[in-house]
């Protein structure tokens, strides 16, 4: 069920100003808050950061590591990778929020990610949420991934700020949408934009293949997040003769390069029978519609519809 939308401006308080005012020099810091803390979640609890490794990820005095949910930051340099452009600004916006203290920890439904690592959103003594003040600044891109989506709606409307004025990643050519039949195109976190070839689907997960390298796949769960005009149109494409589409996306998340993979997958993409690469569709706000100039299209809102045979 999509997550209903919430009454998510408030004005800053005005014992934050002083405050907020110190870091304005180097940072901008939005007139509103997006995605405020509730005053009575017995959840949340007050936290210490140790340190700040890039712009998503910290540790506490306690020892763990918390990765922020519903953003993904620029790569700091690390195990023999190079530094991505923004990286450390991104960390600086981090620290500069972190000074807000007390700073409180809301830990997510799915509590630790694959590292070990403690998922969670982190707030300012004043109740703000840090990851949407990052959104709004351009400090990364939103990831939505479930069953972590308590406020995805509002970490859509922070990113929508940035993405509008074109700020931090959104304005750097370094984080421009790739085509998807790109020559460029390798593993890790990337904007995709491509023409739909076709569309298949199966009892578990639907795949979109692009015209290029590039599958999408949408497991039967996430299906549930996604606008049904859309699903509907998608749905209409699988039953339709192969290029027959007339349909442009953009896709946000992670590549996956199936030539690493075990199995007997390498070998069907070395013969052409499936794409280099899949990403997987992991919430509705991973991509969007595009007309055919590329302009960003609108859909109407998620209604339930049985999709899957």
């Amino acid at each position: 069920m999509r997550v209903q939308r919430m009454n998510i401006l408030k004005k800053a308080p005005v014992g934050a100003f002083f405050i907020a005012s110190l870091f304005l020099l180097q940072w901008s810091f939005p007139a509103y808050a997006l995605c405020p803390l509730d005053p009575a979640e017995k959840a949340v609890e007050a936290v210490q950061i140790e340190a700040v490794f890039d712009g998503d990820t910290v540790r506490l005095t306690d020892g763990r590591k918390v990765r922020l949910v519903g953003i993904n930051t620029p790569e700091v340099a690390h195990r023999g990778k190079p530094e991505e452009p923004l990286a450390l600004e991104a960390r600086q916006q981090l620290e500069a929020l972190l000074k807000q203290k007390p700073i409180y920890l809301l830990v997510g439904q799915d509590t630790h990610d694959h590292y070990g690592r403690v998922l969670g959103h982190l707030f300012t003594g004043q109740g703000e949420s840090i990851i949407a003040a990052l959104l709004q600044q351009g400090a990364g891109f939103q990831v939505a991934i479930l069953p972590n989506l308590r406020y995805v709606d509002c970490y859509s409307q922070a990113q929508a700020q940035a993405r509008s004025k074109r700020l931090g990643v959104w304005g750097h050519d370094y984080y421009d949408a790739i085509p998807a039949t790109s020559a460029e195109l390798k593993g890790g976190y990337a904007r995709i934009q491509g023409q739909v070839e076709s569309v298949t689907m199966s009892k578990k997960a639907m795949f979109v293949e692009l015209t290029g390298q590039v599958s999408l796949k949408i497991e039967k769960k996430v299906a549930l997040t996604i606008d049904d005009a859309l699903m509907d149109q998608l749905v209409a494409l699988s039953r339709a003769p192969k290029g027959s589409a007339e349909l442009r996306l953009e896709a946000r998340g992670w590549l996956s390069d199936r030539l690493t993979w075990n199995g007997s997958t390498p070998e069907l993409v070395r013969k052409g029978q499936q794409k280099r690469y899949q990403m997987k569709i992991t919430h509705q706000s991973s991509w969007e519609t595009l007309s055919q100039d590329s302009t960003v299209a609108q859909v109407k809102p998620f209604l339930d519809s049985p999709i899957f045979y």
